[in-house]
Formats: C-alpha cells, structure tokens, sequence
C-alpha cells in the first residue's frame, strides 16, 4: 500500500496539524510515513500545504507530485494545485469555501460543507477533522479511526472537550461521506 496526500487551504485551518496527524498515525499503525510542510506567509492568512505519503515500504522521498488525495480546504487552493489533480486522484471539497465547483479530472470528487459541519460540532477549527472522517471513510485502508482517536487523546489529554470535539467532527465527516 502506497498513499500520496496533498493538504492545502488557509494558514490557520489545521492542515499542518492534520499532516503531522496523519503521518503519526500511520507510524503508530507500523507504516513508514513522510510529512513535507510548507511554511512562510501562509501562516498569515495565505495558502498553506504540506504532503504526506505513507507505505508499507521505505519511502524515498516526501514530495508529492501526482496526489492520490487532496483535501482542498478553500478556492485559493484549488487553483494553485489544480494542475497536479489527475484521473488517480480523490479529491475532497469544502463547499463552504469554494466560488464554483472546480472543473478537474480526479477520479472521485466530494464536495463537502466542512465548514458548517465543524460549526455544528462546536468549533470551526476542526473542519480539518471532519474532513479526516471523510477520508477515512472513502479510503479507509490510510487509517484506522481508532488510531486517530488514540492519537487526539494523546495531544489532548488535559483537554477532554477538545477531544470530544475532534472525535465528534471525526464521525460528523464519516458521516456526510456516506450521504
């Protein structure tokens, strides 16, 4: 098994967080795992990404150049890395914070309220959480939920509310992926 991830959207909503998430996981789960942020002014507002590639086999390299997901988090990142989306690809929305429905050849889109499901789980930061519960339902050979669970109550610990938050968001994007 070999998976290829793209992250991207806004500084400040979590892709970092889910990229270092996702990687720690698949480690905790046996995989080999490589996490590449991209860092500078994103962290101001600007389009923010990381890659994220996990195997059963040594990885060579971190750089993501033909995703086999991207999760899209806002219109700025769909036109950036639109050109790297091919017919291999599962592409994940948020429909909150996009202007038009992007014109791509992915083999699967979804095209998801992130937003508005973080907001009806409590707290808008976690619609990268919602859309991680949307990914493991789609491709839910990447990871186990029960390691994502284990994993926010690890970082988490001394907060119950904000793992019960993430967990909640978790299922809320399971949940909108099999509508």
């Amino acid at each position: 098994m070999k998976v290829d991830i793209l992250l991207s959207g806004a500084g400040g909503q979590g892709l970092m967080s889910l990229g270092k998430l996702i990687a720690n996981v698949a480690v905790a789960e046996g995989k080999f795992a490589a996490y590449l942020p991209s860092y500078g002014a994103e962290v101001r507002g600007g389009t923010a990404y990381c890659f994220v590639k996990i195997s059963d086999t040594p990885i060579q390299s971190p750089l993501v150049t033909e995703p086999d997901v991207a999760i899209l988090l806002n219109q700025q990142s769909v036109d950036k890395f639109k050109k790297i989306i091919t017919r291999k690809c599962t592409l994940i929305l948020n429909s909150d914070l996009m202007i038009e429905k992007p014109r791509t050849p992915a083999a699967k889109m979804f095209y998801l309220p992130l937003n508005k499901l973080a907001i009806e789980c409590g707290n808008i930061k976690c619609a990268n959480m919602v859309a991680l519960g949307a990914l493991i339902n789609f491709k839910p050979d990447i990871l186990g939920e029960d390691g994502i669970i284990n994993f926010l109550k690890e970082i988490f610990s001394s907060n119950t509310l904000l793992i019960d938050t993430n967990v909640k968001a978790l299922s809320k994007g399971r949940e909108a992926a099999r509508l």
